[in-house]
């Protein structure tokens, strides 16, 4: 929980990244005899964000509990959670987020706890010659999310989780480039055989990773009859594969029992209410508002909603005049392959909104996806702006208020020269179209009806070239010369 400047239960600081192991402690959440633990209250408003913004129900009461286990991350040998079995409820359970396609992930419940400490080790855990416990960590808020068993493939866990974050990140509880910010614990079975949990796992490339090994792994002995053991296993990052660690333990084995130093954890409607009128617009609002108010389709436009940086950039380009359908396209398909072609995320590449709205501009009015995609890919690699791209690419573009204006250009006196020369050193094509009595009134709604004298035109002119504009002065010559 980054929102929250101390720990779950003191004062120490939560921001432990970067401090020297063993410092950021105190007697609280080492759980030295005689102290007590002190809620924070915070945790109640960012966990209610989280919970309003699934739409789960939320819970007035429920109660922290003690899950018992012997580990060396944890100080007191046992961790503050929450439970939803023997009479306890979780903060918020019963809702569901929508991944691609359409399907729905349930989501059991969203609960509160605390985070164990963290283990170093040397390389691999199976290689390291030691282990090493850095208690900065301990005691640091978690809110866990528990899905239900619906997700059948490596990409829908992906995708879920991609979705989560970015809700998350509106709501200023999560940041993606943060360090450790979000890890999963997935659990994989293959055929109703054991379940297999893989702990601790970061970045979403990784858990997918991860999925695919265990399936890779659990298949393997499944066909060559051998048992698939109910256990916790590590992901090792190193070797990307995942490594065994202990047998599963049961719920019993935890020996939960309610918190006997804290009392119950109340939600007061007015808390609910207070924190549903600051809740900021989220990913199903920008959704609705990008597909039936600027008429993006669904695949251009989920990206956008759920990805905090990406819809504030094409926000801020649409502001500017940028057309939406261009925008959107140049953003979530040419920016994010740019981006993954360079190892980095979309706002490490940060593109000049500017770069975005004219080239969406000059799309509408004629010049081609790919040509686009091209010069802005040359503009980012370069940090130069589009006139020197359109130049070094060998590109014919003029602004696209050129493109706009009314009346005879002189980029149109260019290009009329061209078809008119072009139509005199084809006789023949013109003679095809012409024996078509409906072709210039059908170039005029289909503009593929003249595809080959177009094409020479296109070719004459070289890349950047208008085509939508080149459509039109040829049927206007067709037609003048009939």
């Amino acid at each position: 929980m980054l929102s929250l400047r101390t720990k779950l239960f003191c004062s120490c600081s939560s921001d432990y990244r970067g401090k020297q192991p063993n410092t950021n402690v105190c007697p609280v959440c080492m759980g030295l005899p005689g102290t007590l633990p002190v809620l924070n209250g915070r945790i109640v408003e960012e966990a209610l964000k989280v919970a309003l913004a699934l739409h789960c129900r939320i819970n007035r009461v429920s109660r922290f509990w003690r899950k018992n286990y012997f580990y060396p991350d944890l100080a007191k040998n046992y961790q503050i959670s929450q439970y939803d079995r023997a009479g306890g409820v979780p903060f918020a359970q019963d809702c569901a987020l929508r991944i691609r396609g359409g399907k729905s992930v349930r989501i059991r419940r969203v609960h509160v706890e605390e985070d164990p400490a963290r283990i170093h080790y040397e390389g691999s855990m199976a290689q390291s010659p030691y282990a090493l416990v850095d208690y900065n960590r301990h005691g640091i808020a978690l809110l866990e999310i528990v899905t239900e068993p619906d997700m059948e493939t490596p990409e829908e866990a992906r995708d879920f989780l991609e979705r989560l974050s970015g809700i998350l990140e509106y709501l200023g509880i999560y940041r993606s480039d943060v360090e450790g910010a979000m890890r999963c614990d997935v659990n994989v079975s293959v055929g109703g055989g054991n379940r297999v949990e893989v702990k601790n796992v970061s970045g979403f490339s990784d858990v997918e990773r991860a999925i695919r090994f265990e399936l890779t792994r659990q298949g393997s002995r499944r066909t060559r009859r051998l048992a698939v053991e109910r256990e916790t296993r590590h992901w090792d990052e190193v070797r990307r594969i995942t490594v065994s660690m202990r047998s599963k333990e049961a719920e019993e084995e935890y020996r939960y029992f309610p918190e006997p130093d804290l009392p119950p954890l109340i939600v007061r409607d007015e808390d609910v209410d207070r924190v549903r009128s600051g809740l900021p617009r989220l990913p199903e609002d920008r959704l609705r508002e990008y597909v039936e108010g600027l008429g993006l389709n669904q695949t251009l436009a989920e990206p956008l909603a759920y990805s905090p940086y990406l819809s504030e950039l094409f926000e801020e380009c649409v502001s500017r005049g940028a057309d939406p359908k261009g925008a959107a396209a140049l953003i979530t398909v040419d920016l994010l392959s740019y981006a993954n072609a360079h190892g980095a995320e979309p706002q490490d590449v940060r593109p000049d909104p500017g770069l975005i709205v004219e080239l969406s501009k000059l799309m509408g009015g004629g010049l081609s996806h790919k040509d686009a995609k091209d010069a802005l890919n040359y503009a980012l690699e370069r940090g130069v702006g589009l006139e020197e791209a359109f130049r070094a690419l060998g590109m014919r573009v003029t602004s696209s208020e050129g493109i706009r204006a009314g009346g005879q250009s002189a980029e149109e006196d260019a290009i009329r020269r061209v078809v008119e020369d072009v139509l005199r050193r084809n006789p023949r094509a013109v003679d095809d179209v012409r024996r078509n009595p409906r072709a210039v009134e059908d170039v005029r709604r289909n503009p593929r009806a003249v595809d080959y004298i177009v094409g020479m035109v296109l070719k004459e002119l070289g890349r950047g070239t208008n085509a939508k504009l080149v459509a039109r002065i040829v049927a206007e010559t067709l037609d003048q010369n009939k």
